[in-house]
């Protein structure tokens, strides 16, 4: 969740980093309810589960990544020209 928090912090702004994990979240509930499978919704998953675990990883770190590279996007932000 942390990652998915971070991606969109990158993207929409620091004040709308909980869209992600929002949208994240109402998208899994209803793969869990359809009875999907896959790696990607690995708050369904067992706790030892290694798909799972490496999913949640890469989000984190593409999460880490893009707020490092990018910051956030901020607003009242003005560029240095000015």
């Amino acid at each position: 969740m942390t990652g998915t928090g971070l991606l969109s912090a990158a993207v929409l702004g620091g004040a709308f980093g909980w869209v992600g994990p929002m949208g994240y979240l109402l998208v899994i509930e209803g793969g869990l309810a359809a009875g999907w499978g896959t790696p990607w919704i690995w708050p369904g998953r067992p706790s030892g589960d290694l798909g799972g675990a490496l999913c949640a990883s890469a989000v984190f770190a593409a999460g880490v990544i893009a707020l490092t590279l990018l910051g956030t996007r901020g607003a009242g932000r003005r560029p240095a020209s000015e």
